[in-house]
């Protein structure tokens, strides 16, 4: 893993020198190994590197392949059979990292090359003879990539605080807003109106031609697919079981030892024993919060079944949640309202302090194989989204939920939405526009990130768009930020497994009637069942969070004081008209104040 921070076009020497002397632990956090610069006209540019593959001498970046400059940040599983494409026209390597295959692909294909790479990455590409600059993402946005363009120079860095702040223009005032309503900002809006983050599945070109820059291409190369080839589960679970194990073969591909995160469930619990088939004595680390947790009885009892003796358990206690939360604004650098940052931090704290620098996760599956609530209530209410059920909600239906509501605590509204406004709805992780009430007075409407990928799923079954939109706007912008950030913070390069494009290609092929067929995961406790009999793997699982009745505390009414002056939104309000997920929400208000002083 790396990072990376740079200026193409104009140069602003003596400001980037400054403010890569600012950033130098955020640098070596994300590449505590190694850090090299290039600095010629029109471009400069800082690469931190994590040696992960080959060493000091081999993969160095930047990378210079004739006349084109390449910073990488990421892991390809597929280099070997690029490498061998590669040696067919010719190519020749000089080492055995992916750095070279990533440089000589881009040679060879330019643009196309990026449709090609099987893994994570992002990747900065600059022509020298044609003055131009290429910023791309891997298809899920595992890996970020930001940049902003002030008509003279472009900035870009792996992350919002690797550009400098002199060139980032005011906060936006609509992702307030957005916030409020995800717990996160949707690519490729950032807090800032002069920041923006390349698109998962995407690059932006950008020219120079008489000092000034040109944004000449913005291509989004890949988009899921539901393909519905296959509709027997027993062919499913095949299919999937054969893409597992040789991911995993490819996912442990290091120059040094790889360690795998273990929660007990069904997914962590598969990456461990398909790892094991690699490197038996695999390092596992398992997270337990204590407090009505099940993750320690869990990974015990499978790693007793497997024999696994290479098992580190980390409870977590309560001061270790207080000093994660005192840093969180630091880790995730953006406002986020995802709990789980907490104990993933303190989990790639451990796998680093074990010495450790690459941890195999299973974040991805739940979006690939239907493993949310979400997906179950979705199943339970298709029914009632056909167009017949219209009238009742538009008029009897609007006076029996205001009836019921005043004397119910649970949240029944989503059994009167119409399709678009439930899937709308599922996809709001935060304060929904419906809890807003008259706290909020707004023309701006945050559901426009939704509606826009909605827009260009008509025709699809309402279970099919849920899945896509859970692939193109939960996963990247909530679960794999929080997984880069909380991993790259400790310098531990994070690989999820589950989403190889062999596994992500043949879960896209499979019905969601399949996938849903036994409920939520069918497929994945298919497998389970079949390689792990007898482990006790349909045991409640509490999920990974955190796991704590104080988190009131942390957002109090001097906070909310801040909080009002500096955005207009009065959060204490919001929470009052709230029925559920009290914990995210004091959390994400706690997260976004923080943010605010930050950069006060």
């Amino acid at each position: 893993m790396c990072g990376i921070t740079g200026n193409f076009g104009h140069i602003e020497r003596e400001l980037f020198s400054d403010h890569v002397k600012n950033t130098s632990d955020l640098l070596s956090r994300r590449g505590p190994d190694q850090i090299n610069s290039i600095d010629e006209e029109s471009f400069l540019a800082f690469h931190s590197r994590l040696i992960v593959q080959g060493n000091k001498s081999d993969g160095i970046q930047p990378m210079r392949f004739e006349d084109i400059v390449i910073l990488f940040n990421g892991n390809l599983y597929n280099k070997e059979s690029l490498k061998s494409n590669l040696e067919a026209y010719g190519y020749i390597f000089k080492g055995i990292s992916d750095t070279e295959v990533v440089a000589a692909s881009l040679h060879k294909w330019g643009q196309n090359a990026f449709e090609k790479f099987n893994g994570f990455f992002s990747i900065v590409c600059f022509n020298s003879k044609r003055k131009t600059l290429t910023l791309a993402r891997d298809r899920l946005g595992q890996k970020p990539l930001y940049y902003c363009n002030n008509g003279k120079s472009v900035f870009f860095g792996s992350t919002e605080n690797l550009i400098p702040i002199n060139f980032l223009g005011n906060t936006r005032k609509e992702s307030f807003l957005d916030f409020i309503v995800y717990g996160f900002i949707p690519s490729p809006n950032t807090m800032f109106e002069n920041l923006f983050s390349v698109n998962p599945g995407s690059y932006v070109e950008f020219s120079l031609s008489q000092n000034k820059i040109k944004t000449i291409d913005k291509v989004q190369y890949w988009k899921p697919v539901i393909g519905d080839e296959v509709n027997d589960l027993n062919s499913a679970v095949e299919s999937i079981s054969d893409s597992i194990s040789s991911s995993i073969q490819e996912g442990m591909d290091a120059s040094i030892d790889v360690a795998c995160l273990f929660s007990g469930g069904v997914d962590s619990s598969l990456i461990l024993s398909n790892a094991r088939n690699v490197n038996e004595e695999i390092c596992a680390f398992t997270a337990d919060f204590g407090e009505n947790d099940d993750a320690e009885y869990r990974s015990r009892t499978l790693a007793l079944t497997l024999a696994h003796k290479n098992h580190i358990i980390r409870n977590i206690s309560r001061d270790d949640v207080n000093d994660s939360l005192g840093i969180t604004s630091k880790i995730c650098e953006s406002p986020f309202d995802d709990t789980s940052v907490i104990p993933s931090h303190i989990v790639f704290s451990s796998v680093k302090n074990s010495g450790y620098s690459v941890a195999l996760t299973g974040d991805g599956a739940d979006e690939l194989f239907c493993g949310y609530s979400s997906f179950g209530n979705l199943k339970k209410m298709e029914i009632l989204l056909d167009k017949k059920f219209d009238l009742f909600r538009k008029y009897p239906g609007n006076f029996f939920k205001t009836v019921l509501n005043k004397y119910s605590k649970y949240d029944i509204d989503r059994f009167f939405m119409n399709e678009t406004e439930l899937l709308e709805d599922l996809s709001c992780n935060g304060f929904k526009k419906r809890e807003w009430g008259n706290v909020i007075d707004t023309d701006y409407d945050p559901l426009i990130h939704v509606r826009n990928i909605l827009s260009e799923l008509d025709g699809l079954k309402p279970m099919d768009k849920l899945r896509i939109m859970n692939l193109r706007f939960k996963l990247p912008y909530q679960m794999l930020y929080k997984v880069d950030r909380a991993s790259m913070f400790n310098s531990v390069e994070a690989r999820p497994l589950f989403l190889n494009n062999k596994i992500i290609d043949s879960a896209l092929n499979i019905s969601s009637s399949v996938m849903l067929k036994e409920g939520q995961k069918t497929i994945l406790k298919k497998i389970y069942q079949n390689q792990i009999p007898d482990s006790g793997w349909n045991m409640p699982k509490t999920g990974f969070g955190w796991k704590t009745k104080n988190y009131e505390n942390i957002f109090t009414h001097e906070d909310n004081v801040f909080l009002t002056e500096k955005t207009g939104i009065d959060g204490l309000s919001l929470l009052q008209n709230r029925k559920r997920h009290h914990k995210r929400g004091f959390y994400g208000l706690f997260s976004l104040k923080s943010w605010l002083e930050k950069i006060s």
